[in-house]
């Protein structure tokens, strides 16, 4: 049984440290990879959530249209995205992942994250099972959580 204490550490570190640290690792490895930390965060959610209408990007970035619209220019002119009609409604602007010159910037982010599981497997093996195991059960949470906040704030939803 878990301990109020626990409970509450584990809540601040999932809650904030963990959130802190990532987002730490994201701006080195945007450094890396040489492109602007808003423009990999931005990369990061065009390639998670493919067909991501420009609305939907600005609202995740808390951006405006010129300011969205000038790191759209940004990614587009360097060969990451495209601009396609959403392929549920042609009337809304969605953004494509270019999977090929993506795998650049993938392959900076796989380094450093395989680094550390393969650091943790080495440490406990059991524990990494735990916190995959966690994962796959909250992850479709999370992302439906995700869409049916972005489907709240948007003209088009996500899926039909």
């Amino acid at each position: 049984m878990l301990s109020e204490k626990m409970l509450m550490d584990l809540g601040k570190m999932l809650g904030r440290q963990f959130t802190i640290y990532a987002e730490a690792l994201k701006a080195s490895l945007a450094e890396e990879a040489n492109i602007p930390l808003n423009d990999f965060k931005a990369l990061e959610y065009i390639m998670e959530f493919d067909a991501l209408p420009t609305g939907q990007l600005a609202h995740l970035m808390d951006l405006s249209a010129s300011g969205v619209s000038a790191l759209i220019n940004r990614l587009e002119h360097r060969g990451y995205i495209t601009r396609g009609r959403h392929p549920l409604d042609k009337r809304v602007i969605a953004l494509h992942p270019v999977m090929d010159k993506c795998r650049e910037v993938l392959a900076v982010k796989e380094r450093a994250i395989n680094q550390a599981i393969n650091t943790a497997a080495n440490q406990n093996p059991a524990q990494l099972i735990a916190m995959y195991d966690f994962l796959v059960d909250s992850m479709s949470t999370f992302r439906q959580n995700t869409k049916a906040w972005l489907d709240a704030k948007a003209l088009v939803p996500r899926s039909s």
